[in-house]
């Protein structure tokens, strides 16, 4: 009887990250690649974590590594160079032991049909396996240190001068993993209970809970019916503030994948719930989130930045943009996003936003509230982007409620990343004014 071979996690690893890592093309999403290289157990594991590991670190990664090369590697090379910083993340990053990681990589050079470099492999972690990180990496300027690429750790400096290296620094961590309680379902101090060691109220949103060490979600009790989501305490904010009479019609727009449609639902159980999303596909991705829930909403396709092509003129009570964003708040959970986004993306996203606001905006009823959300830290895609939707439309207030300790903000709420708490994000709530002004 013929046996399959298991295949090496490792070498897994740098086929993901060969697709993602910007080299030829413009690199492919990690979330997406993994997908195909569905590992399970503790190899599933293995490969994921050098896979986030190296998309986290690459900068640091990559300048060391290119100190310890007499000439570059070829282009044609790619897998090689992603396999030593693979081995470097490995040693400097996790508590694997070091002699194991070391003995690896030269195998894994001549599974990638490079002899050649299994000696280079050998020196080069050999080497870093003598060296903490902090001291290899003691020359390095700060943008290099937290793998930050220039033009973002620059941006964030000039946004957040007091806050910028501590975002980085935390974008640096593995997120947390958070749930949120389905309050038709059950009381969040019984999920608590039943989840058992390990598991903590989060202190933002109400039915927020989180669970160390992350745990497959088929092991929570009630997950396959629909008792618990996976979603981040910060981006549960959206819909826990959106005010709207209890049958009321509520729009989510941008609604893919559907975590905050199902939430909606569970906070409106009698509403008409509306769910607007681009394509088809992310369109069946809220379908299965919502079966799961055992919920349901009217699913459109359409743009939202132009409604007359799927209005049908009824006024909303109520409508969540969870605009397009460059997702800089959430570089921890997507750390591939560092390496894909480009500083001329910003401006054309904070156009779409803003085209997005000013398309909905005419949807709500007067009274009505819109809460504007976006999983960024940056400020052209937040408050000011808010600040200027304000004073275009006279009749939009700020009423976004934020803790007394916020980071003061021109309107709406910015959170930053914490190590073991919330994503960066980004919320206001805008109410309409009850009649046009004259």
């Amino acid at each position: 009887m013929q046996t399959v071979a298991t295949p090496d996690p490792r070498l897994s690893a740098v086929r993901v990250l060969d697709r993602v890592i910007p080299g030829k093309g413009d690199g492919e999403s990690l979330r997406e690649v993994l997908r195909d290289f569905p590992l399970a157990g503790s190899d599933g594991g293995l490969m994921r974590d050098i896979s986030f590991g190296v998309c986290r670190h690459l900068r640091p990664l990559n300048h060391w590594l290119n100190q310890q090369l007499s000439k570059p590697l070829k282009a044609s090379a790619q897998p090689v160079r992603l396999a030593l910083l693979a081995g470097l993340y490995e040693l400097w990053f996790t508590e694997r032991p070091a002699h194991a990681i070391v003995n690896a990589y030269p195998a894994l050079c001549r599974k990638l049909k490079a002899p050649w470099a299994a000696g280079l492999s050998n020196a080069v972690l050999r080497k870093a396996s003598q060296l903490p990180a902090e001291h290899a990496l003691a020359d390095a300027t700060p943008n290099i240190r937290l793998s930050l690429p220039d033009w973002l750790y620059k941006r964030w400096r000039q946004d957040w001068p007091d806050q910028a290296d501590a975002i980085a620094q935390a974008n640096l961590h593995t997120p947390p993993f958070t749930l949120r309680v389905n309050r038709q379902q059950q009381q969040r101090a019984g999920a608590i209970a039943a989840l058992g060691e390990g598991a903590r109220p989060g202190e933002l949103s109400p039915w927020s809970i989180y669970v160390t060490p992350a745990r497959p979600v088929f092991d929570l009790p009630g997950f396959e019916q629909g008792a618990l989501s996976v979603q981040d305490e910060a981006a549960q904010l959206p819909a826990e503030l959106l005010q709207a009479p209890p049958t009321g019609r509520i729009l989510d727009a941008c609604a893919a994948p559907g975590g905050k449609t199902g939430q909606l639902r569970e906070k409106f159980p009698n509403a008409e719930l509306v769910a607007l999303e681009l394509e088809g596909k992310r369109l069946r991705r809220i379908e299965e989130n919502l079966a799961r829930l055992n919920a349901t909403a009217t699913l459109l396709q359409g743009d939202a930045s132009q409604p007359d092509s799927w209005w049908d003129g009824k006024p909303f009570d109520a409508i969540l943009l969870d605009a397009p964003c460059s997702a800089t708040g959430i570089l921890r959970r997507q750390p591939d996003v560092k390496w894909h986004r480009k500083s001329s993306d910003i401006p054309v996203l904070a156009d779409l936003q803003a085209r997005m606001l000013d398309a909905l905006w005419p949807l709500l009823k007067p009274g009505g509230m819109l809460v504007y959300a976006t999983c960024s830290v940056l400020r052209e895609e937040n408050d000011h982007q808010i600040s200027a939707f304000l004073q275009r439309q006279p009749q939009a207030r700020d009423v976004t409620p934020r803790p007394e300790q916020a980071t003061m903000v021109d309107a709406g709420w910015q959170l930053f990343p914490q190590q073991d708490g919330p994503d960066g994000f980004y919320l206001a709530c805008l109410r309409k004014g009850a009649q046009q002004d004259t």
